[in-house]
């Protein structure tokens, strides 16, 4: 059945967007009216050109769709089964993975190679593990896997520049007889004792 739209009566019902407009919208429009509701321009809202109101634009969106919003409706409504066979979806999809296995377990039987294939370089690996078990050494246990080990920082392994006479007990920050070089962890343990020395209120350092 063929259904009028505003460009005229020419829409397929094969097309891709279907315009169900009715005769009267039609005339309407063409009076330069409100397709909707036949309101004229003087009694339009602001700022519509087209229709009176939002609302009769809206009413008149619900007349033009295509096959995709047809189709994703209908299916939802009506889609618990199919019309020819009366299965479910749930039947169907138990249907497709039975085939899925059925099929894994004919083209096995006739490529029992496969199997022995994957047979072997499961019993290959298994003799590495077992080989890796007897020369197990103390390196190469990650006990990372069995409690959390306590972390250096980062800079424990570096060297930095130390003033021997510390700044603040009155050292001379620029004289290089006044440097030297600690790791990390000496560094550190100066640094405290020389903010210790400053805190007592001693001028030297012992």
């Amino acid at each position: 059945m063929m259904k009028l739209s505003l460009g005229g009566i020419m829409k397929n019902p094969r097309d891709n967007i279907r315009y169900d407009i009715p005769k009267e919208w039609i005339i309407n429009f063409k009076k330069g009216c409100c397709p909707v509701c036949g309101k004229t321009k003087f009694e339009f809202n602001k700022r519509m050109k087209v229709y009176c109101s939002k609302k009769c634009q809206q009413e008149y969106s619900k007349r033009i769709y295509t096959w995709q919003e047809l189709a994703d409706n209908f299916k939802q409504e009506h889609g618990s089964f199919c019309d020819e066979c009366k299965k479910t979806k749930e039947q169907l999809t138990k249907e497709k993975d039975d085939y899925k296995i059925n099929k894994r377990k004919e083209f096995l039987k006739n490529h029992p190679e496969i199997i022995e294939k994957q047979r072997k370089e499961l019993m290959d690996r298994a003799e590495d593990y077992y080989q890796q078990a007897i020369n197990l050494k103390e390196d190469d246990i990650h006990l990372y896997q069995y409690h959390n080990e306590e972390e250096l920082p980062y800079q424990y392994d570096t060297f930095e520049v130390d003033h021997k006479t510390a700044v603040c007990n009155g050292g001379d920050f620029w004289d290089k007889n006044n440097l030297q070089i600690l790791c990390y962890n000496c560094h550190k343990n100066k640094t405290k004792k020389d903010l210790n020395k400053r805190t007592k209120g001693n001028d030297k350092l012992e």
